[in-house]
């Protein structure tokens, strides 16, 4: 008996590792949620309904407590996102809930909706923006500014909300392991299944003929609440879809409670419990019908509570089998319908939100079946002497399945890597424009202004340098809003860029409403005429914006020289600064420098 219960421990530690570990734990992916809000409804509301709703209606929660159990209620979650940086990839968003009906998803930015996304398992899986069996959104995160989800749900299914939020590069390494634990998870199963299938066609004992099915509806059913199912065998049939998920339970229990009475040969070692076991399988079977003509809010209640007293039942048989017989192999048929029985139990408090959403919680029907699988498995293959033999086979076959698993993981990693790769040429270019007006920002002037004044200085040329303001600007947003003055940036950077056109020539923006521009060999003259019909463009421009017409001008302040030493680019920078002031102090809308200067005294 210590040897099995050895054997029990290390099979389930393997479980926890293999089936715990495909779910990114950390704070890696929480750390992007912020204050999460969350209320509901009888009806269903629309988003600009749920932006006005009273703020009294709103109830905090967490994301290890979005479960609220069976409720057909519209419930609407407001979560603030955080620690977010602008990127050209999106970041995907995760519902790894796949039995939603309806989901709703809305992204806003500063209270502007930048995206949305309408999905549920009752629409055809092809619609989904990502093909996965759970719900992933990908998310454009263009700025640093705030964001905020909402969410929408409203399902005949158990209310949870189990998300993740990563980077492009972070979504596909955790899929990719994910991906290879569930291989594992169903390649355990269909071993198993082919295994005894091969072993009844030798032997002809029935036992292994209702194990095998048995395992084949327990595995469709995992299948179809995992979204598998739905995506390889019918995805254009979401009606099939939940049909599934409340019909598979009814046959599993049939097929397991067959399979216990012949394991145990009840009907001739205890005709009365063999009596009970019959009319369970004519419920499960009445149950299974039911779920296509009944509501799937009302039969899912049924069948787990049908599945709950199913496992007990065969607990409490072969509990009495053992007393009697004291047979090892019935010893590990108890401890193989416990395991399961504690992982359905687990799973079923999560779904009714008893339970808090946890990788365990989440997971603990797959620890428990891998269990059980293995332990009826032992269990049968005790009846023909053939354990040491059964268990090698299915090592091997694990064995495989990792390599297998390993290779393709290196594989998708290499890829992503010469992704990577990619992404940071892009990234350098991005880190030098600017994301809004589009050109260059105060990164790259940064390092230009220094390199164009010590090339002048080596050639003795020209360097004129425009510090330009756009005038009233704060007044202008308080006004018309940060959405008009972006709309006003964005005109005024395209306006300098028609002016100025010289490959040589550098705008950026530097600052808030402040740009530059830097124009080497250019003297006074010439400068003073570019900075001229960059004020006059921008003077007789008009921006439409919500029926309106806007207009702007614009302070310059412009310097010009021919550098005397090799580092003197902040003076030159502090003197177009200052000629701005004087230009914005005497009147705005002007070009100031030298020459013309109204704070110079004339003699």
């Amino acid at each position: 008996m210590l040897k099995q219960i050895a054997i029990l421990i290390l099979l389930l530690g393997t479980a926890v590792v293999a089936f715990t570990s495909q779910v990114p734990h950390g704070d890696n992916n929480l750390s992007h949620f912020g204050k999460i809000d969350y209320l509901y409804h009888e009806q269903h509301l629309s988003l600009e309904e749920i932006l006005r709703a009273d703020k009294h209606a709103w109830q905090a929660t967490t994301i290890d407590k979005t479960s609220f159990g069976f409720d057909q209620h519209h419930y609407w979650f407001r979560i603030k996102l955080t620690n977010l940086y602008s990127s050209r990839a999106p970041w995907f968003l995760r519902i790894d809930y796949p039995l939603l009906d309806h989901l709703d998803i809305y992204l806003l930015n500063e209270d502007r909706l930048i995206q949305e996304f309408n999905s549920g398992d009752t629409q055809p899986f092809h619609q989904r923006p990502i093909n996965n069996p759970s719900f992933v959104f990908p998310l454009s995160i263009k700025n640093a500014a705030p964001h905020t989800l909402y969410i929408h749900v409203q399902t005949n299914s158990s209310v949870q909300l189990p998300l993740s939020l990563q980077p492009e590069s972070s979504y596909w390494q955790s899929i990719a392991i994910e991906n290879a634990a569930s291989a594992a998870f169903y390649a355990v199963l269909l071993s198993m299944i082919f295994y005894n299938a091969v072993i009844f066609l030798i032997v002809r004992e029935r036992s292994y003929l209702y194990y095998v099915l048995y395992l084949s509806s327990f595995t469709l059913f995992m299948a179809s609440i995992h979204g598998w199912a739905y995506r390889f065998f019918w995805p254009d049939s979401p009606q099939i879809h939940q049909l599934s998920v409340v019909f598979m339970i009814g046959i599993t229990i049939c097929t397991a409670a067959l399979f216990t009475s012949n394991f145990l040969n009840l009907r001739k070692e205890n005709p009365a419990l063999n009596r009970i076991v019959k009319i369970l399988v004519i419920i499960s079977i009445a149950s299974a019908a039911a779920s296509l003509l009944l509501p799937y809010s009302t039969m899912i209640r049924i069948n787990a509570a049908l599945a709950i007293i199913a496992a007990m039942i065969a607990i409490f048989a072969t509990l009495q089998e053992w007393l009697r017989s004291r047979s090892r192999e019935v010893m590990m048929f108890i401890i193989a319908w416990s395991t399961l029985l504690v992982g359905f139990l687990l799973y079923s408090g999560q779904k009714f939100g008893v339970l808090p959403i946890n990788a365990f919680t989440e997971h603990a029907i797959e620890i428990g079946a891998v269990l059980e699988a293995l332990l009826l498995a032992l269990g049968l293959a005790d009846r023909i002497n053939s354990e040491r033999k059964a268990r090698i086979e299915t090592q091997d076959r694990l064995l495989d399945i990792q390599i297998k698993a390993n290779q393709e993981l290196d594989n998708k990693v290499r890829e992503r890597t010469e992704e990577l790769e990619i992404m940071n040429d892009q990234l350098q270019v991005a880190s030098v424009t600017d994301s809004l007006t589009q050109v260059k920002n105060r990164h790259y002037f940064d390092k230009k202004l220094p390199a164009e004044y010590r090339r002048a200085y080596r050639e003795k040329s020209w360097l004129s340098l425009l510090m330009m303001d756009i005038d009233h600007f704060k007044k202008f947003n308080d006004n018309h809003g940060h959405q008009a003055g972006d709309k006003v940036l964005q005109e005024v950077a395209t306006a300098i860029q028609e002016v100025v056109k010289r490959p040589s020539d550098a705008v950026t923006r530097y600052g808030g409403e402040e740009f530059t521009v830097l124009l080497p060999n250019t003297p006074k003259e010439g400068a003073y005429q570019v900075a001229e019909r960059i004020r006059k463009k921008i003077e007789d421009m008009t921006i439409d914006w919500e029926g309106a017409s806007l207009s702007v001008t614009m302070s310059i302040g412009l310097v010009s020289c021919v550098p005397a030493y090799y580092e003197g680019e902040s003076t030159l920078l502090k003197q177009a600064d200052d000629f701005l002031y004087v230009a914005k102090d005497h009147g705005r809308n002007q070009v100031v420098y030298e020459d013309n200067d109204p704070t110079t005294s004339k003699v």
